[in-house]
């Protein structure tokens, strides 16, 4: 084992004489796998049972106040000089029967329980495909946003799209976009009046780019800006856009949803369960959860392929 004897780094044991153990002095180091060797009846499991984890189960339950001890098991105090760095101790037996196949380490130690509540509270959600941060936006978190990433007087608009399905005529679109109030459209990076649009604007996904203010970025400007920016997450359905002119119309999507803006993929919210391979929210699909697969390997059933099934055979 190794030594160290620097405070707060290791567990001191000195004076051990528990069972079979004759005045032992041990280190073990900290954030470090420690494995106790020995042949039959060295005091291997006196060590890690009736010494590490009787003391580690003992100044855990002194924790709780007297009347909750009073319903906890206690265990006998360890033969032992001196035993410092001690922390709250859990022990697995080895003879102990798994009772299912699902019966990890996490799952007796109920670790697990605790794992699966901090990740669905503190995990934060990356897209599949770009591996960009999933979050959910707003009027406020957008234009927090263009304050990190734009210059003060910079010009944008604020868009959203609204779907032209082929079996919609133009016309219906047209009077619903002027009835809502909004009169222009971008077109190519190119603002037009909807009002001068006699036929339906060719575009390349059969939406159309809606436009709802033409700002400049200023601190003086934020009430302004939050209400485009509500307007434009109202009207598109949870999405905007924002398109920077000067800089070649370049568009940045937004989503007041858990999805990508980016790449359009749209994600549950993380519950508990997603993250427990006993639930078929967390269950891998290909193995249910199980760690293994039951399946064929063609080149046992066929070893030699190159023969037919009766030459096989024989």
């Amino acid at each position: 084992m190794k030594n160290d004897s620097g405070d707060g780094n290791s567990i001191r044991i000195s004076g051990a004489t528990q069972n079979n153990l004759k005045n032992i002095n041990v280190t073990i180091p900290f954030n470090e796998l420690t494995v106790i060797t020995g042949v039959s009846g060295s005091g291997k499991s006196s060590l890690a049972f009736d010494i590490l984890y009787a003391e580690g189960q003992t100044r855990y339950v002194e924790s709780f106040s007297a009347y909750a001890r009073q319903f906890l098991d206690r265990m006998d105090k360890p033969q032992a000089e001196r035993i410092e760095g001690i922390l709250p101790a859990i022990a697995i037996d080895q003879n102990r029967p798994v009772r299912t196949s699902r019966s990890t380490v996490g799952t007796m130690t109920e670790l697990q329980d605790h794992f699966k509540l901090a990740y669905a509270k503190i995990a934060k959600l990356y897209c599949q495909v770009c591996q960009q941060q999933v979050t959910r936006d707003s009027a406020e978190s957008v234009y927090e946003k263009l304050l990190r990433t734009g210059s003060d007087g910079e010009k944008f608009f604020v868009a959203f799209s609204v779907p032209m399905p082929p079996n919609l005529p133009w016309v219906e679109i047209h009077r619903g976009l002027m009835q809502s109030g909004f009169l222009r459209v971008i077109i190519d990076g190119k603002v037009s009046e909807i009002q001068a649009l006699e036929q339906r604007p060719e575009t390349a996904n059969d939406t159309c780019t809606v436009l709802v203010d033409r700002l400049t970025l200023r601190p003086r400007s934020k009430s302004r800006i939050h209400d485009s920016l509500e307007q434009a997450f109202l009207y598109g359905k949870g999405h905007l856009l924002i398109v920077f002119p000067d800089k070649n119309d370049m568009e940045v999507p937004f989503s007041n949803k858990l999805e990508c803006a980016k790449c359009g993929i749209a994600y549950r919210d993380p519950v508990p369960n997603m993250f427990s391979f006993n639930s078929p929210l967390g269950a891998c699909d290909t193995c249910r959860g199980f760690g293994r697969t039951i399946d064929i390997d063609i080149e046992l059933i066929t070893p030699d392929p190159s023969l037919s099934l009766r030459d096989g055979i024989n």
